[in-house]
């Protein structure tokens, strides 16, 4: 009797057995599941339960499998395929590096300067994804990896293997396997392995048999605790290329190249990716704005949404015709249907709220430089800064961005006229207004007006989303005097120097502190005005936010100075957690990661 997982809620399995000494070589044993719901409610009455595994079966079959799992449920046509060769018969599979400190030695690729001699792209693993993506990382593997074959604990395998084109997966994992195929060179992790193979042909047709239902099914058997390493994956039975029909291999290799580009095309959609070349709310713009946009953000969504439910409606079609054939080539139509459900497809729909988050993230990226309406992709990411790639919308010439959480400037220290200026380029001047109430709507900010509304929301919380969509390693660093907001600002980590809090203090924070000041006076004389009756608890709840704001900016000017005279210097190679502590100054100078 097979006791069901989460019994008692508690994840393992448990099993009553009973045992005799001999060997009975005819002799099939009877085994069924009992699931948790079946005994909530007292001894079942009726012993098998209807619906649940249930099975008579000769323990010699279970050899037949790989580890000899006592997989009673499975089907004649298991045991067969599990007869036939091996997926190591055909791919040569890897574990990776034991970098030895992952802290030391991997960073995300958007902490460092790129390009940089020495980093390479790595492979470790990641969350479910299928096809193409999970590319985030790059190790230290500068002079030959010298200081990482220093490291006592590390683990240098597989090093001719290493840095090559090939297969990846998670080995760990909470959920379904998911494979990925490289397409260019990368190290790789032991929690990240890869199988190679010599032709791109193989890769295609293996990817798609992994990727498929089928490989979920036989990993039932070898892998029930969701532990993808190596050697289960190896053990799945594999029917070589060879041996199809060229007509089901053409269709094969056709369905597979088709999803792989649609998978990799949505992945480099996104800033996460490292290929990111433009935003998908900007690909319909023309320099005239004579388009189905008409210079109507809105529209632009709408045709971006249509966008990705077309190619989630195709890489689902893809996986399911995938399925199919493979289902048909295992014999498995008895077991398995090719159906594929909407939160196993890994591309992701158009989602409002987080797309439109994530112009104003791209929006931030052009004010630093970091984007370009001009330059496909990373416009700088560290090194020489060259002004002839930034004609359309120029970059801030200070390497900082007031966040002020009302109009103070009107100039380019102020966020909400260098967005007006973003969206009157993009979209054109006379559709400003009307995209920005449309931002304001989708954000949800609570607000008087559109700006303000847009404006709470750069103060608020963008540094919080920016956080959560770069792991914690923000790029854009954000300067916070406190709760009053008496000094919020963005700074880019790559265009950061020495001299950078001697200029904010200097043309930022004093004329900030100016500006306080004559606001704080207006508002007493309206205050005190006897004429102002209606407004007067607004205005004097105004005066009292500014005056704190001004106590609190003038508070945090000697510990901005304090750490402005050390004009410390940051190194890009060691990340952004070693670099944040350094100018952090024991959590006084910028907001906690």
């Amino acid at each position: 009797m097979h006791m069901e997982n989460n019994v008692m809620g508690i994840a393992f399995g448990t099993a009553v057995t009973i045992l005799r000494n001999t060997l009975l070589p005819d002799f099939s044993g009877t085994y069924h599941q009992i699931k948790t719901t079946d005994v909530t409610k007292g001894i079942p009455a009726v012993v098998p339960i209807t619906g649940n595994r249930f099975n008579r079966t000769n323990q010699a079959n279970f050899k037949k499998i790989p580890g000899s799992p006592i997989a009673y449920w499975a089907t004649k046509k298991v045991f067969k395929s599990f007869e036939r060769s091996t997926l190591d018969e055909h791919f040569k599979g890897k574990e990776g590096l034991g970098t030895g400190n992952n802290r030391v030695f991997l960073k995300y690729w958007f902490e460092l300067i790129l390009p940089n001699e020495g980093w390479y792209p790595y492979q470790k693993g990641g969350a479910y994804r299928k096809w193409y993506g999970n590319d985030n990382y790059y190790v230290d593997w500068r002079n030959d990896g010298r200081n990482m074959k220093a490291m006592p604990k590390s683990n240098i395998r597989n090093l001719p293997f290493q840095y090559s084109i090939g297969i990846t997966w998670s080995a760990i994992s909470s959920g379904k396997p998911s494979f990925r195929y490289t397409q260019t060179k990368y190290f790789f992790d032991s929690k990240g392995p890869m199988m190679f193979h010599v032709h791109e042909e193989s890769y295609f047709f293996a990817i798609g048999y992994l990727n498929s239902k089928v490989t979920e099914y036989f990993l039932t058997f070898l892998s029930p605790t969701l532990d993808y390493r190596l050697g289960q994956i190896q053990k799945l039975p594999f029917i070589d290329e060879e041996v199809v029909s060229r007509i089901e291999l053409q269709r094969i290799l056709t369905l597979v190249s088709q999803t792989l580009d649609t998978s990799k095309k949505e992945w480099n959609q996104y800033e996460e990716s490292i290929d990111f070349y433009k935003h998908p709310l900007l690909t319909h713009i023309a320099d005239d704005k004579q388009t189905e946009v008409g210079g109507r953000l809105e529209n632009a969504f709408a045709i971006w949404k249509t966008e990705a439910q077309d190619r989630f409606d195709q890489l689902k079609a893809n996986e399911e015709e995938l399925n199919r054939i493979f289902i048909d080539l295992y014999g498995l139509n008895d077991e398995l249907t090719p159906e594929v459900e909407d939160k196993e497809v890994s591309v992701r729909r158009a989602d409002e709220e987080r797309d439109i988050k994530s112009l104003l993230s791209y929006f931030i990226g052009l004010v630093f430089g970091r984007y370009s309406l001009d330059t496909p992709g990373l416009a700088y990411a560290g090194g020489e800064w060259n002004t002839d790639k930034y004609q359309k919308f120029v970059p801030n010439k200070d390497n900082l961005l007031l966040l002020n959480d009302d109009r103070y400037f009107d100039d380019d220290r102020d966020i909400m006229n260098r967005f007006r200026t973003f969206l009157a380029v993009t979209f054109g001047e006379e559709h400003v207004q009307e995209n920005m109430d449309y931002i304001a709507y989708v954000i949800g900010k609570k607000a008087d007006n559109s700006e303000q509304a847009i404006r709470k929301y750069f103060v608020d919380d963008f540094f919080k989303d920016h956080k959560k969509g770069y792991q914690k390693r923000p790029i854009y660093w954000e300067f916070n005097s406190g709760k009053q907001n008496g000094l919020k600002a963005l700074m880019y980590l790559h265009r950061y120097d020495e001299g950078e809090l001697a200029m904010m203090r200097t043309d930022y924070m004093y004329p900030l502190q100016s500006r306080y000041e004559e606001r704080i006076e207006k508002l007493q004389q309206w205050v005190q005005d006897e004429s102002v009756t209606k407004t007067k608890k607004q205005l004097e709840k105004k005066l009292k936010h500014v005056t704190q704001q001004l106590k609190e900016l003038k508070q945090y000017d000697p510990i901005v100075r304090h750490v402005a005279d050390q004009r410390i210097n940051l190194d890009l190679d060691d990340g952004v957690l070693v670099n944040y502590e350094k100018l952090q100054d024991g959590n006084k100078i910028l907001s906690k990661i």
